[in-house]
């Protein structure tokens, strides 16, 4: 990570009110040193920890392209006939020289520093505030296993790609040395990482997030994440145990029917358990996500009929599809309305309690003592929200797995997780509604990952590119 070295040199913070709405902090670098000069008081561990989740809005991460690519790159996406930006992905012909996976790189490497910064910081503070400080290094283990779980899906192969996940990961760095030209680890041991990460953090954390509200993490917050990850590595068991834990904690609840639609353009939910902080000062304008989908922005991109057509008449979240009578053809008839605000200000929803029903009920029915009716359940606690008179559903076996698959592609559309569910099962992406020059990518794909960047490989002589680039 040569090319990146001056860049993720740890800064000296001061901190900068953002708005009185939510009293978060946005931090501007002040002067380059080495990462634990640069903190010496509980002020600073609140400064450099706000930093790293401002890394996290940033628009190359969760502000937009983190969302977006992978996407794109799906089923439930169609590119719009003036699309333009991140259309290589959408159309599977990127290089290593594409200038958006080495602003992904280099940001989640630039958040990675931080967080080691907090984590490997030896400062002592009084008796009386220890557990704050402990918590906020929870946060930036936390985060840091987020970080890399994140990275090892966009730059690697799913966990499932050989029998055990021996195949290349991203290089694990947990130290700031400005001469290491890390090599790439295993998928195997960066999902090792990632748990390990979020488990210590478990030890550390208050179950109050700081911010008040769910910007932050919390205890429970981090089980939920850790529920993520134990689906994405077929870990059954832990899965179904951490998403309960979130379920049965009665910190959340589930949207209403009526407040669903709404919910997308309001933060902290009642259904939210991690949101990212996007206000009028991050100023995401032109950058921001929703002017990737909404016909106010670029409208790049719109939601395929594949999807559109899975969600049942009158369920409430066919209110997230915006007519638009200008489409015509094969563009036509729908906009994406997830991201409402042209200007970047709604919160990028990161995790929400609707995914651990549906996590749970995955588990459950893959598990090696399958619980079929409890999977049932849950997946019927998502489709009666969306429509209360709903059939509820009740099949077994491989038609109980369908309709798990089924709720979480309408429940999570846009929100980035399909083409990794379609890399975890095994599946190609087919684009049945096609307005792309490629409308069927087989698994497996050397394709279904980015490229390692090329001004990655040029700096660091360890390093091996994804093949296929």
């Amino acid at each position: 990570m040569k090319k990146f070295r001056n860049k993720i040199t740890v800064a000296v913070l001061t901190m900068v009110m953002l708005s009185c709405s939510d009293n978060f902090l946005e931090l501007q670098p002040q002067q380059s040193v080495a990462d634990t000069q640069a903190l010496t008081t509980l002020e600073d561990f609140k400064s450099a920890i706000t930093g790293v989740y401002n890394d996290l809005s940033n628009s190359d991460y969760y502000g937009r392209y983190f969302i977006l690519i992978p996407d794109v790159m799906s089923d439930d996406v169609k590119q719009n006939s003036q699309a333009n930006r991140v259309r290589n992905y959408a159309e599977y012909v990127a290089t290593r020289a594409d200038d958006d996976a080495e602003d992904i790189w280099e940001v989640m490497y630039e958040a990675n520093v931080a967080a080691n910064a907090i984590i490997n910081s030896e400062v002592e503070v009084p008796a009386a505030v220890q557990a704050d400080k402990d918590h906020i290094v929870g946060e930036a283990y936390a985060l840091r296993g987020l970080i890399y779980f994140d990275m090892v899906r966009l730059f690697a192969q799913s966990y499932q790609f050989t029998a055990d996940a021996s195949h290349l990961g991203v290089p694990i760095v947990l130290k700031f040395d400005q001469l290491s030209t890390p090599a790439r680890n295993t998928v195997a041991e960066v999902y090792a990482q990632v748990i390990s990460d979020m488990q210590k953090a478990l030890t550390l954390m208050k179950d109050t997030p700081r911010s008040g509200n769910t910007a932050t993490l919390s205890a429970t917050a981090v089980k939920a994440l850790l529920a993520r990850v134990y689906l994405y590595k077929a870990d059954w068991a832990n899965a179904e145990a951490m998403a309960t834990e979130v379920i049965n904690s009665g910190k959340y609840s589930l949207v209403s029917n009526a407040n669903y639609v709404s919910s997308w353009s309001s933060d902290y939910s009642s259904e939210s358990i991690f949101e990212i902080s996007m206000t009028p000062s991050d100023n995401r304008g032109s950058d921001a996500l929703g002017r990737m989908y909404i016909v106010e922005g670029y409208g790049d991109y719109l939601p395929s009929d594949d999807v559109y057509s899975l969600i049942p008449a009158g369920d409430a979240r066919q209110g997230l599809y915006k007519p638009d009578p200008g489409l015509s053809g094969a563009f036509a008839p729908f906009r994406m309305n997830k991201y409402p605000s042209v200007k970047g200000e709604d919160n990028t929803k990161v995790i929400r309690l609707s995914e651990m029903y549906l996590i749970r009920a995955e588990a459950r029915a893959m598990k090696s003592s399958p619980d079929e009716p409890g999977a049932r359940a849950d997946v019927n606690e998502i489709r009666l929200r969306g429509l209360p008179t709903a059939t509820p559903i009740a099949s077994s076996g491989p038609a109980l797995l369908d309709d798990i698959a089924r709720e979480r592609r309408i429940e999570l559309a846009f929100e980035g997780q399909r083409l990794w569910d379609l890399m975890r099962k095994k599946q190609g992406v087919v684009r049945n509604q096609c307005t792309s020059p490629i409308c069927s990518i087989p698994y497996p794909n050397d394709r279904f990952v980015l490229p390692i960047p090329q001004a990655e490989i040029d700096a660091n002589p360890v390093i091996q590119p994804n093949p296929g680039y």
